[in-house]
């Protein structure tokens, strides 16, 4: 068994691919075996070093990202949402309503304590303030027909790409500024931008009735114009996070820009592969600022049992004492208390497009510009410089942008390197682990083999004396029937004289 082994060990080392086995095992001294083996483990130890910090490198996940332009032929043009710092226009509404609504809405967000806001609440006596009816019982559709409009009036010139538009190519949608119009906002099929510049794209004049503003100076707005925000028309608008101001008497250009971005799924980046379409409730695609709406809208309308207009949901609108009362005092401590995006488990998309402006602004109107509007719409010089809005949003180039998340080491290159190392410092390859198999299997066989073998031919001691004399008795009966055998022949082949004598001998 011992000599079958050590051929076994010996004739593995010979063949293998795996380097210094055979300069070890056909070492032609001790002190050359010696070295052999010393090279061979400093070389294994260095692998295996080299192995453990690949595998290090992989493991932490790090990514790069790939940058890519294209130049395109047309541009899907972005959905655009205006919104006026005006929420309440003051021909619509009556002084005891908007001192209601200040009082309700406005004044407690100065506190920030819920405590203090809840004591407010009950000093307060509401029924006094003797409001109408549509502002109790119906705040969304109130704040629909008395907040900011857009009409006639107030969108005194429209173009897409030089052609005329209404006010029927916007729709209305509620934020925290109030009424809200966003121009394109058809996801299946957006408005496309072929040529880049100024004019090109979305060109609007508007009048911000400057004269209508009833924002109280310490608790409302303290700006006048309007605010505008360009975004994706699956992604809902936030104005009041990401939206961009313009002031009356100027020209705003605004040059948009396309971004796509592709982000790998965690651990490698913190997008979640399953969150895709139908994965919100009220919106049909999954987008960052659409489930932070979602979460503040269930917190709000689990607790107060209703859902502020501005937010997505099925239930009762709440009033303006729902929202001073219980509204506002729970999302205020929900966002003190934890981190938002951990809380409602939002992550950044998988795929997204996003968009962003470059704005710049110029004088407006100019003299003879000022002459023209006068007889055109009946506008002053003096009421354009406080109320008029040039806007102009295009693409100042037709270039989309594209940041691809990729992993820095993937499963192929962890592969690749530790292919490497082993191959640089001991030789081995894929060939060589299979060679290693079948040394594997060829020492368990015979050592199982043995072990079986001897397991049937092993006796116990008292079996040994008994099996000794048997093969005593066996050979002696051998010995005699051998020797019976030889005399015979030796008579058969001897002359007659020598038989006798033969036989007298024996």
């Amino acid at each position: 068994m011992g000599d079958k082994q050590d051929s076994l060990d010996h004739e593995f080392a010979n063949y293998t691919t795996c380097h210094g086995a055979s300069r070890i095992a056909n070492a032609k001294n001790r002190p050359h075996m010696a070295l052999w083996t010393l090279i061979f483990l400093a070389a294994f130890g260095l692998c295996t070093w080299q192995i453990v910090d690949r595998f290090q490198n992989y493991f932490a996940y790090r990514t790069g990202t790939e940058i890519n332009v294209q130049l395109e032929s047309e541009l899907d043009f972005p959905a655009v949402t205006i919104c006026n710092f005006n929420r309440i226009r003051a021909s619509g509404v009556t002084q005891r309503d908007l001192t209601y609504l200040w009082t309700a809405m406005y004044a407690p967000v100065m506190m920030g304590n819920p405590e203090a806001v809840q004591a407010y609440v009950n000093s307060v006596d509401w029924d006094a303030f003797n409001v109408s009816t549509e502002l109790l019982e119906d705040f969304p559709g109130y704040v629909r027909r008395n907040g900011f409009v857009l009409n006639e009036d107030t969108l005194a010139q429209c173009t897409w790409r030089g052609v005329e538009c209404t006010a029927q190519n916007f729709t209305h949608v509620f934020t925290e500024y109030g009424n809200c119009w966003t121009f394109n906002s058809d996801k299946n099929s957006p408005l496309k931008q072929t040529s880049p510049g100024a004019g090109n794209g979305l060109k609007l004049i508007m009048d911000v009735q400057t004269e209508e503003y009833t924002e109280d100076p310490l608790l409302g707005n303290l700006e006048y114009g309007l605010i505008f925000q360009v975004h994706d028309q699956h992604e809902p608008p936030r104005p009041e996070l990401v939206g961009t101001a313009v002031a009356p008497g100027s020209h705003t250009y605004a040059s948009t820009f396309q971004t796509h971005v592709k982000n790998q799924p965690t651990p490698w980046g913190q997008c979640d592969q399953n969150k895709g379409r139908n994965h919100l409730k009220y919106y049909d695609k999954y987008t960052l600022p659409g489930c932070l709406l979602e979460c503040r809208a269930e917190l709000v309308a689990s607790v107060c049992k209703c859902t502020p207009m501005y937010y997505p949901g099925d239930m009762d609108y709440c009033t303006p004492l729902n929202l001073t009362a219980c509204g506002i005092p729970t999302l205020a401590t929900f966002l003190k208390e934890n981190n938002e995006f951990d809380a409602c488990g939002c992550t950044v998309p998988c795929e997204y497009t996003s968009y962003s402006s470059q704005v710049s602004y110029a004088g407006y109107p100019s003299d003879r510009a000022a002459r023209f509007y006068e007889t055109t719409f009946n506008y002053s010089s003096g009421y354009m410089s406080k109320n008029v809005v040039l806007l102009d949003v295009y693409y100042h180039e037709l270039r989309s942008t594209t940041y691809e998340q990729f992993k820095a080491v993937d499963e192929s290159g962890l592969i690749s390197d530790v292919g490497g190392q082993v191959g640089f410092f001991i030789g081995v390859s894929v060939i060589t682990l299979f060679e290693f198999l079948e040394y594997l299997i060829m020492k368990f066989s015979a050592f199982f083999l043995f072990s079986r073998k001897s397991s049937i031919t092993k006796p116990n001691k008292d079996g040994l004396k008994v099996n000794n004399a048997v093969v005593f008795e066996n050979t002696a009966a051998e010995y005699a029937e051998k020797k019976e055998s030889t005399e015979l022949s030796t008579i058969q082949t001897k002359p007659n004289g020598e038989k006798a004598a033969t036989l007298e001998m024996t």
